[in-house]
């Protein structure tokens, strides 16, 4: 992939309209507030910082994060995904000093196979039988866990994990706002052309018209610019089509 950054952006738009350097900062401001509004829908910037987890669980978002994409732990050269999970309370437990500390119990992170019959007092459960083996009949049982999960509490600013998985460092992988862009960033270069028209757009006096032909330039070339970016090839539509079907055995 080749790559341009916003200078070099911002210095060919001043060539092409023959304008002065002094409109240097203006017009990249308008590249970065591009940078912004494309990085929502079709120039996605995922970003990826390993964060500490503090001692109740809390891991602080980055500034310019705008969605997750997944957490994970580290397990040597690879990473292993935590799951999410709806029912972490996003409410914050304290001690009597006035410091945060971990949920006092761990009643919604337990594990229900060992709460309903896998425990150590197995024997006490009607689906085991005196040689210890199941009998079956023990429905509603579920093969995940509620031990590892995290939440994205957006109010906090934070990602609250369960206890089981407090301490050591997580990998976060987000799609940032763009924001956290300077004259140097690295661009995708099929976006230069897009970002061009948003510039010329929001200098003219048509700025605030979206029905402007400044304004349907730009939405001509943001489409080119999601047709460019999307990977999928005649090959692979005859190949989705082909596998919608099925033979079956004949005698």
């Amino acid at each position: 992939m080749i790559f341009t950054n916003l200078d070099q952006i911002t210095r060919r738009n001043l060539l092409e309209r023959g304008l002065p350097i002094h409109y240097y900062l203006e017009e990249l401001l308008h590249a970065s507030s591009c940078i912004r509004e494309l990085s929502f829908d079709s120039l996605y910037i995922v970003n990826t910082l390993s964060l500490p987890i503090g001692d109740y669980g809390e891991i602080d978002l980055p500034g310019d994060f705008v969605d997750d994409v997944c957490l994970c732990l580290g397990n040597g050269g690879m990473l292993r995904p935590i799951p999410k999970n709806d029912m972490i309370n996003p409410l914050r437990f304290h001690d009597s000093t006035g410091d945060y500390v971990k949920p006092p119990n761990n009643s919604l992170y337990r594990d229900y196979g060992y709460q309903f019959g896998f425990g150590p007092n197995w024997s006490f459960y009607w689906n085991i039988n005196d040689y210890g083996e199941a009998t079956g009949r023990f429905f509603g049982a579920r093969g995940a866990s509620d031990r590892i999960g995290y939440k994205v509490i957006r109010e906090r600013r934070q990602i609250q994990v369960t206890a089981a998985c407090t301490g050591g460092e997580a990998v976060l992988m987000y799609i940032s706002d763009g924001q956290r862009a300077d004259n140097a960033t690295q661009i995708d270069v099929e976006a230069f052309s897009t970002i061009q028209a948003w510039i010329n757009w929001k200098r003219s006096p048509n700025a605030d018209n979206p029905m402007s032909p400044e304004a349907s330039s730009f939405n001509r070339a943001k489409r080119l610019l999601r047709a460019r970016k999307d990977e999928l090839t005649p090959v692979d539509v005859i190949n989705i089509v082909r596998r919608s079907y099925t033979a079956s055995i004949k005698s």
